[in-house]
């Protein structure tokens, strides 16, 4: 059998090996990884119950926290809770000696003596010790608006980097910088380093993930492909998001946390020894010999024997790769031609409306809760059924049904929780936590979208294009969560506008599902022009569904007219480009 995609060579050496299952474990680290370092710095800023402190001279007087809180801070008849920020601005002693009633009409002011908190629940965090609470709450949406910000710059750059130096080698250096980054963040003192120290670790969070995510895939069979990207999602990511609120309450302390955290990425040197490098991205640089060492070393440890003529034939493969990646395009190829210009677009807004919906029903559930750690942990178990049900939808209403469904209906969701009155809670996390599952199948989804739309020529270009503008979104989030200070139902009729639009805009893309996907930009170009709007590959029987050796690339449902002679092996239908 000749070797005729990266693939093939799987045929020899193992789909899924012993070779294989340790980069499982690997992919099972770096998912508990990716969601310790995107959802923990919630744990880090999130604002225990709070109200401002009594005058130091009403410590003399032995009254109890209940008592002091009568006297000194106005009452909420609406919230049935007291304020938070204001205080009585009385003589407090003559109060107490002259036995008056509290009056409601009494003058108030800012909490002047500073602020108490409740850690019954909660623990220190930055945001208490540094006082980001009331006329200054807006620090710690700042802090992680810019962890963010470091997102749109460090993709970019160190996807760059990457396609210099390699992929092991970024990741290995992200998380040694981000790790470091992170433990000194423990020890700042003031939001402008905090920010700074967040900042760099928003360039590296992105970007490790990413290339480790495309770089495992490449070492499995298409088999076994979706296992490799999915059960770690599932089992990993959604358990550690469970478990880290409790992680963060045990050590009660927003320092251990983040030591804690940031010292797992020091971990990721060990791929120098258990990772390999990119196969992909090695013949992309001529060095098919280093290409032929790893795969003899998988045979190995697969206990399978590779004959001289598999070697050459490998070898002559990896030259002739090695020479068509010497042509590939760039992301601003796509904008030069209305059909692949109008797809690009698209991909580009759904996967920020996402980015934006996701991070947005993940921060809010600090405000629709009493128990900010209860709410987090019921979203993350939310999280595997929606895994689940993901890896079926695609395959049985294909991409772009799923993708318009679950995030229109997500948009829905959060009308339903703006309609609800605040002191409605139980309909409000109902709601919320529908609108989370539909997103998170959203999110899923969407990361292998633009690997099926875009062509091959241009794919990872475009890919961190959108990324990019995902992390752009990402930075919005913090902001628009902000306004629930003016009601609850704010930030989920904006969630709920962009997502219904997002999703209804998807409509635009083509459906990939059991589909030859485009190499060559004249091919994106063609893809599946004849596809309708309400095409549903479902309807299509499986004696139907064309052979990947019998159809050219661009066509649709059979479509005969298309000139596009360039072929992809089926092996290589759902390989994430580098």
């Amino acid at each position: 059998m000749a070797i005729t995609s990266f693939d093939t060579i799987f045929i020899y050496i193992g789909g899924f090996g012993p070779y294989q299952m340790v980069l499982f474990v690997a992919n099972c680290y770096v998912n508990v990884l990716f969601s310790l370092l995107y959802f923990g710095q919630m744990f880090m800023t999130v604002t225990p119950p709070h109200w401002c402190s009594a005058p130091p001279s009403l410590l003399a007087h032995n009254l109890t926290e209940q008592q002091v809180k009568q006297l000194t801070l106005p009452f909420d008849n609406v919230t049935g809770q007291y304020h938070s920020c204001r205080m009585y601005d009385v003589n407090f002693t003559q109060v107490l000696e002259y036995n008056s009633w509290v009056d409601p009409s009494w003058p108030t002011t800012t909490c002047i003596h500073g602020w108490s908190y409740n850690f019954s629940l909660y623990y220190p965090t930055i945001t208490s010790e540094l006082g980001w609470v009331c006329e200054e709450d807006w620090k710690p949406t700042m802090a992680q608006s810019l962890f963010f910000a470091g997102s749109v710059l460090g993709s970019p750059v160190l996807g760059w980097a990457s396609d210099r130096w390699g992929r092991l080698p970024i990741i290995v250096f992200s998380n040694l910088v981000g790790g470091t980054a992170g433990i000194a963040s423990a020890m700042a003192s003031s939001l402008t380093s905090f920010s700074i120290l967040r900042f760099v670790v928003g360039m590296t969070h992105a970007t490790h993930y990413i290339v480790a995510y495309i770089l495992l895939l490449e070492y499995v069979s298409a088999k076994y492909r979706t296992i490799m990207a999915n059960v770690p999602i599932m089992l990993f990511l959604s358990g550690s998001m469970c478990i880290m609120p409790w992680i963060a309450v045990y050590l009660a302390d927003w320092f251990s946390f983040t030591i804690v955290i940031h010292a797992t990425q020091f971990l990721a040197v060990s791929f120098i020894w258990l990772v390999p490098e990119s196969a992909r991205w090695l013949l992309s640089k001529s060095r098919v010999d280093d290409t032929v060492k790893i795969i003899k070393k998988a045979a190995r440890i697969n206990r399978r024997s590779l004959s001289p003529d598999v070697i050459k034939e490998f070898e002559e493969f990896g030259w002739e790769q090695a020479k068509r990646q010497q042509s590939q395009a760039s992301a601003l190829d796509l904008l030069k031609t209305p059909v692949l210009r109008l797809r690009f677009l698209v991909l580009c807004l759904m996967w920020s409306v996402i980015v934006l919906a996701y991070d947005g029903h993940m921060r809010i559930t600090e405000h629709i809760s009493n128990n900010f750690f209860v709410t987090f942990t019921i979203m993350g178990v939310v999280e595997l059924p929606a895994d689940f049900l993901t890896m079926l939808s695609v395959e049985k209403l294909g991409r772009r049904h799923t993708t318009v469904l679950t995030l229109a209906f997500s948009g829905v969701a959060c009308f339903v929780v703006a309609a609800f009155p605040k002191t409605h809670m139980t309909g409000i996390i109902g709601a919320a936590v529908v609108g989370r599952f539909l997103v998170t199948m959203a999110i899923n989804v969407g990361q292998q979208y633009s690997v099926e739309v875009l062509p091959t020529v241009a794919r990872g270009s475009g890919s961190g294009v959108i990324q990019t503008l995902g992390q752009v979104a990402g930075f919005l989030s913090p902001s628009i969560i902000y306004l629930s200070k003016i009601g609850h139902y704010l930030p989920y009729t904006i969630l709920g506008v962009t997502s219904v639009v997002g999703g209804l805009v998807c409509i635009l893309l083509p459906e990939t599902l059991n589909e030859i996907l485009p190499d060559t930009l004249h091919d994106g170009e063609t893809f599946f022009t004849n596809q309708g709007y309400c095409y549903n590959p479902c309807q299509r029987r499986a004696t139907d569904e064309p052979e990947a050796t019998d159809v050219k690339v661009g066509s649709s449902s059979g479509n005969e007219d298309s000139t596009t002679t360039s072929l992809m092996n089926p092996a290589e239908e759902k390989l994430p480009a580098e």
